[in-house]
């Protein structure tokens, strides 16, 4: 049984129309997330995959006993029994392959980010709007339990005037990733990769747009493979964020208010505490709580637990919103628009890190700078921000 963020039942009701869906892009994000959480659930099956490789359709097709397999994507689109697609093919390859789904008259589930630059974002939202079908980013946090119940926390003022929020998204390196997410101008690097995560949650829990964001980043065998981020949020409050590939796993939320601070730990079961001004780290009364905390939310996690966690719980809730969507014809949250704003804040980071200051997220140019070594000379010609038009 599929459990949602909330621990609801994800099954559909039997009244429900199955829904077809076709997967274009087979890779590790496909494989170990996508559709392992689209078996979990009824009233979907998975009745195509699309891929360049061979080996790898010929894997996926045996190991999710999937009948069709294409070597084009256009041959999957052309297929009458595919009601949606899920696009999750390099982020270079996004604008082309969505619009495509569109076109064949798919409804159309996109892995994020939404697209490189901000002219294939807005082509893609107004193709979006002027048709009758459902479309929705890949924002899979969004729906993990653990920020719902936060979310949740924050709206009811449990921590008073919001101040400060600091991330941390480290993961290792597997020893296979594809050639493109080494390079930053096809997608690649955690200022574009895992960042547009953090900043698409920092606008969900906060209710706040990004203002400006100035960040550093360190490229070994990847570009950007490293970075720091630095914001400043609509509201007031201020972030920051640690980003690194290839070292140990980590993924965590510190948000600081007045009347105390909520810790978000998205790879444990017990990862959510909540700290009042007077706790004191390490103290006899904050380790009493987190052992009573644990032994509290553990019967609740066993069946999670075995099924993947949180985190894979997450990807089964938003494939269960997106579904749910197009039986019901309901609207979607983590809309193209929201991949767009994510995306934005992307650009003015990765132009922040490549020119070394500041930049207005408004300013920020419309596609992927450069990855270029800061020479003082050319940092401060730079600064001439009218390089940077101010368009939406």
């Amino acid at each position: 049984m599929a459990l949602s963020a909330k621990g609801e039942n994800l099954t559909m009701g039997k009244e429900s129309r199955l829904v077809k869906v076709g997967v274009i892009g087979c890779g590790n994000v496909a494989e170990n997330r996508h559709l392992p959480a689209l078996q979990s659930l009824r009233d979907v099956t998975v009745v195509a995959v699309a891929d360049i490789d061979p080996d790898r359709l010929k894997r996926l097709t045996t190991k999710f006993h999937i009948k069709k397999s294409y070597m084009d994507f256009q041959g999957l689109l052309n297929d009458p029994e595919v009601d949606a697609v899920a696009v999750c093919v390099p982020t270079h390859s996004h604008e082309e392959v969505a619009l495509a789904a569109l076109d064949a008259g798919k409804h159309l589930f996109l892995e994020k980010p939404l697209a490189l630059s901000l002219d294939e974002c807005d082509r893609l939202i107004e193709r979006a709007n002027n048709s009758p079908l459902k479309t929705m980013v890949g924002f899979n946090l969004r729906w993990h339990r653990l920020i719902r119940r936060a979310r949740g926390l924050i709206q009811g003022e449990i921590l008073g005037r919001l101040k400060l929020v600091h991330s941390i998204v480290t993961n290792r390196s597997y020893g296979n990733e594809p050639e493109w997410l080494k390079h930053r101008e096809l997608g690649g690097g955690v200022l574009i990769e895992h960042a547009v995560h953090t900043f698409d949650l920092w606008r969900f829990l906060f209710q706040s747009d990004i203002e400006k964001i100035f960040a550093l980043s360190w490229s070994g065998e990847w570009e950007d493979e490293t970075a720091t981020v630095t914001a400043q949020l609509a509201n007031g409050m201020l972030a920051t964020a640690v980003l690194s590939k290839g070292t140990a796993e980590n993924n965590e939320m510190e948000i600081y208010g007045q009347k105390g601070c909520l810790h978000i730990s998205r790879y444990r079961f017990d990862g959510l505490k909540y700290f009042s001004p007077s706790s004191i780290p390490g103290g006899l009364r904050a380790r009493l709580y987190s052992l009573t905390h644990t032994l509290k939310e553990l019967p609740k996690a066993t069946l999670t637990i075995r099924q993947g966690g949180d985190f894979v719980a997450s990807y089964q809730a938003e494939w269960y919103h997106f579904i749910n969507a197009i039986q019901k014809n309901i609207p979607l949250v983590s809309t193209l628009e929201d991949g767009r704003r994510a995306q934005q804040v992307v650009l003015a980071a990765v132009a922040s890190a490549s020119l070394g200051y500041p930049i207005e997220v408004k300013k920020a140019p419309r596609e992927i700078t450069k990855t270029v070594s800061l020479d003082p000379i050319k940092t401060k010609l730079a600064r001439d921000l009218d390089a940077f038009p101010e368009r939406g």
